[in-house]
C-alpha cells in the first residue's frame, strides 16, 4: 500500500510539470496495459483543484470518464456511474466506443444518462457554405430524450427566429438555409445559438449558447457584352447616288429641251409642232421621275438584314443569360462561417 501512495506522489508531482494533455495521454496508456493503480492517480490529478495547468471542459469530462470506467472495472459500478455522471455534466458529447469499453462500462454509462440531464452544442467550425447546394451545420445533443427548441439571434439586436423544435436524443445535426424568416440573406454580423430542452424523463431544464461570425461573400460577378459597334453591322440599304442621278439627268434633260424650244425663232416650225418639246420635256422628266422612285424602292439588302438581326438577336440573348447567371449568384452568395467565443464583436 505504501508503494501505491508513494507512486502516486510521485505522479502527481511529475504530472504537474507537464500540461493536461500530456498527463491524459500517459494516464489513458496506463488504463490501455490496466494498469489502473498507475492510471487513477494521473486522472484524479487533472480533476484536482490544485492542478495548476490549464484544463478544458473536455479534458475534464474525459478524466471523469476514465476514472469512472476504472471503478466500474474495479467492480464498482455505482462509483463509476456517479464519474460518469461527472463527465456527462461537463461535457454532454462524452459517450463510450463500444470497441474499446466494456459491456459493463456501457451498461453502467447508459444508465448514468438517464439519470443526468445535460444539453451541447459543438463550437462551430469555420466552413464556407454555398446556399444554392448546402446549408449551415450545427451539431447539438441531448444526453437523454427531451423537448429541444434551437434559436438563432443577431447580437446587434436582430429578431430571434426558431430553427428547429421538436424531440431529440442524442446527437443531432441541426441545419439552416442562411435565410431570416421573410426569406432574406441573413446580414452580416455576430450571431447566437441558443438551445433550450426540457428532460422528459426528468422534467428539468437545460440551456447552451455558443456564438459565431458570419458574413456573405458574392461570386466574381461576369460582365456583359459591350454594345455593338456601328462597324460590327453590315449596311441594310444600297447607296441612293444612282436614282437620285437618274433624276437629275431627267429634269436636266426636260429643262434642256425646253430652253431649246424657248430660245430658238425657226420659221420653219409651224404653229401645230409647238407642243412637240412641251411632250418631250415632260417625258424625260418623267423617265427621270419613275428611274428615281425604281431606284428608291430597291435599296434594301434583305440578306444583310437578315444577318444584322441574327447577330442582334445572339448579342442581347448572350446578356441575358449572363444577368440571370449574375442575379442567380447574388440571390445565393456564399455564406462564410467562423466560431466566436465572446459577445462583443
Amino acid at each position: 500500500m505504501l508503494v501505491v501512495l508513494a507512486s502516486a506522489l510521485f505522479a502527481g508531482r511529475a504530472a504537474a510539470q507537464d500540461s493536461t494533455a500530456a498527463v491524459l495521454a500517459r494516464a489513458r496508456s496506463h488504463y490501455d496495459r490496466l494498469e489502473v493503480e498507475q492510471a487513477l492517480p494521473l486522472f484524479r490529478q487533472v480533476i484536482s483543484p490544485q492542478w495548476t495547468a490549464a484544463v478544458t471542459p473536455a479534458q475534464r469530462a474525459e478524466a471523469f470518464k476514465y476514472i469512472g470506467a476504472t471503478f466500474v472495472i474495479m467492480g464498482k459500478p455505482d462509483s463509476g456511474a456517479a464519474y460518469f455522471q461527472a463527465a456527462l455534466a461537463r461535457d454532454p458529447f462524452t459517450d463510450l466506443d463500444a470497441r474499446v469499453f466494456t459491456p459493463a462500462q456501457i451498461t453502467a454509462f447508459a444508465a448514468a444518462r438517464q439519470t443526468t440531464f445535460a444539453v451541447g452544442a459543438r463550437p462551430v467550425t469555420p466552413a464556407r457554405v454555398n446556399l444554392r447546394s448546402d446549408q449551415v451545420h450545427f451539431t447539438i445533443v441531448t444526453t437523454h430524450s427531451a423537448d429541444v427548441v434551437v434559436r438563432l439571434s443577431s447580437t446587434a439586436g436582430g429578431a430571434t427566429f426558431e430553427v428547429l423544435r421538436g424531440g431529440n436524443d442524442g446527437v443531432r445535426d441541426v441545419l439552416w438555409d442562411g435565410l431570416t424568416p421573410g426569406g432574406a440573406i441573413a446580414p452580416a454580423g455576430r450571431y447566437a445559438l441558443d438551445v433550450v430542452a426540457t428532460s422528459r424523463l426528468l422534467s428539468i431544464p437545460d440551456s447552451v449558447r455558443i456564438y459565431f461570425d458570419l458574413h456573405a461573400e458574392t461570386p466574381p460577378l461576369e460582365d456583359t457584352l459591350r454594345a455593338l459597334a456601328p462597324g460590327a453591322l453590315l449596311p441594310e440599304h444600297r447607296s441612293q447616288a444612282g436614282a437620285s442621278g437618274d433624276l437629275v439627268k431627267g429634269l436636266a434633260i426636260a429643262g434642256g429641251v425646253m430652253l431649246i424650244a424657248n430660245g430658238m425663232n425657226n420659221d420653219r416650225l409651224s404653229s401645230g409642232s409647238d407642243a412637240r418639246p412641251a411632250i418631250v420635256a415632260g417625258a424625260a422628266a418623267v423617265t427621270g421621275v419613275v428611274a428615281f422612285l425604281r431606284g428608291r424602292a430597291h435599296t434594301r439588302i434583305d440578306a444583310n438584314i437578315a444577318a444584322n438581326r441574327r447577330l442582334v438577336a445572339a448579342h442581347d440573348s448572350t446578356n441575358a443569360a449572363i444577368r440571370a447567371r449574375n442575379a442567380d449568384r447574388l440571390a445565393r452568395p456564399v455564406l462564410v462561417i467562423a466560431p466566436a467565443g465572446v459577445v462583443a464583436p
